[in-house]
């Protein structure tokens, strides 16, 4: 599978400039945890990712979770995989966009948007839906809830 020479679509950032979770959006359908074990090694073999204690890749159907203690490289399943229609279904709506239709840069606002809200209100929101609940014990929404969000640039 190609990986270009970008890195990721979206870095987040800790108060002293650390990366703290490494988020690639794939328009691609259908995927699998082996899939996205294999394109997260890919992504991790180029050598240009900074380490970052998380790493996501989202899909519209899927989105795939990694808490990463090294960066190794090696192949490994994620460690959480939830559904991305339903996790993202608010946002799709917001943009007029369907899990089977979002591609391209349309995907990426939508996961750009979810990711600003949880690190502005994912502690909150934890606490009263279980469906999240994963992302609080990972330590990422704590680690959200003081980071910044940017869109990567190509190398």
């Amino acid at each position: 599978m190609p990986v270009s020479s970008r890195t990721v679509d979206f870095i987040a950032y800790s108060n002293n400039g650390e990366a703290l979770l490494l988020v690639e959006v794939k328009g691609q359908r259908p995927t699998s945890e082996s899939w996205a074990a294999r394109f997260r090694q890919n992504l991790m073999a180029q050598g240009s990712l900074p380490h970052a204690p998380f790493f996501l890749i989202a899909t519209p159907e899927r989105m795939y979770f990694w808490r990463q203690n090294d960066s190794d490289g090696k192949e490994e399943l994620p460690q959480f995989t939830i559904d991305a229609a339903s996790e993202l279904k608010p946002y799709f709506e917001k943009f007029k966009q369907t899990p089977e239709k979002a591609t391209g840069s349309a995907l990426e606002m939508i996961l750009f948007t979810w990711l600003v809200d949880l690190s502005r209100s994912g502690k909150a929101r934890a606490k009263e839906d279980s469906s999240i609940k994963w992302l609080s014990d990972s330590g990422l929404l704590d680690a959200l809830s003081r980071a910044r969000i940017e869109v990567s640039t190509v190398e």
